[in-house]
């Protein structure tokens, strides 16, 4: 018998492995608490009134038409991803509420800190970019705004050594950098959530069709001021999604605390078909 289909095949999707964690760490001690957002200091967004307009929970609900994201439960903890089998990954710019988004650039990194940028504070929600992994470590990129033109044609750039594996990051107006990977940023600050479609959630974007947000793409969402500084830690200053990737490593910070070695079997487990 083989033992790994007694197992649902999304026993230990994102939402799965963080409620186990967050069960197991009361017995270590551990803590694996969600980030909560603090007040924004942007006020009256989409048609409201006050700074709970401008939430990220606020326009998460105003981009969605059945289901529901939790902006706090539904955080993964996800910090680093590669491609899936196509190799071709595409973005989408839902929105940005910050006094820096003129400036703002948000892109993909790798390992060796090289960037490729994908969205800057020119785009609208609705543009998007297609990001294609190629063999040798090539990566090409494609931007395209919404709404198309002879002024604002597709733009196509093809970039050497960059891999496939890759976190995301924000550079705000002040030429500060903040990255996926919380390890990355001063002080070990958070400065940006993940979010994982649940294969149930319709949500209309910007200028699409309404569809089911898949457990193959996710959500960023960044945080433009540093948070161990002068911040409203509203992370709602640049959010993109993005489809037709995967996570590359274990969800972080202390997401699995308290598995040990049993959560690390279980995420391979996840990690691989069986063949038998």
């Amino acid at each position: 018998m083989n033992y790994l289909n007694l197992f649902p095949q999304r026993l230990f999707s994102a939402t799965a492995l963080t409620a186990i964690t967050l069960g197991l760490s009361g017995l270590t001690g551990g803590s694996a608490q969600a980030l909560d957002f603090g007040t924004s200091w942007d006020t009256n967004c989409l048609g409201g009134v006050g700074p709970e307009s401008c939430s990220l929970q606020n326009h998460f609900d105003s981009q969605t038409v059945s289901g529901g994201i939790d902006a706090v439960a539904d955080q993964t903890g996800y910090e680093w991803f590669t491609n899936t089998a196509t190799g071709n990954a595409t973005g989408t710019f839902m929105f940005e509420v910050a006094g820096f988004a003129p400036h703002n650039e948000f892109g993909i990194y790798n390992k060796s800190g090289s960037k490729i940028d994908l969205f800057g504070g020119i785009n609208d929600a609705g543009d998007s970019v297609t990001v294609n992994f190629l063999s040798g470590g090539k990566v090409s990129r494609t931007t395209q705004q919404l709404e198309p033109g002879p002024i604002n044609a597709p733009v196509w750039n093809m970039f050497e050594d960059f891999g496939n594996e890759f976190g995301f990051y924000l550079t705000n107006k002040n030429g500060e950098t903040f990255y996926s990977q919380s390890s990355k940023n001063d002080g070990g600050y958070q400065q940006a959530v993940v979010y994982q479609g649940d294969d149930e959630t319709v949500m209309e974007l910007p200028g699409r069709a309404a569809g089911t947000f898949t457990d193959n793409e996710f959500i960023i969402a960044f945080e433009d001021l540093f948070r161990g500084g002068s911040s409203d830690s509203d992370f709602n200053d640049l959010v993109v999604m993005m489809e037709s990737i995967e996570p590359a490593d274990v969800p972080e910070p202390s997401m699995l605390l308290g598995l040990g070695v049993l959560g690390a079997s279980f995420w391979s487990v996840r990690r691989r078909r069986s063949r038998s």
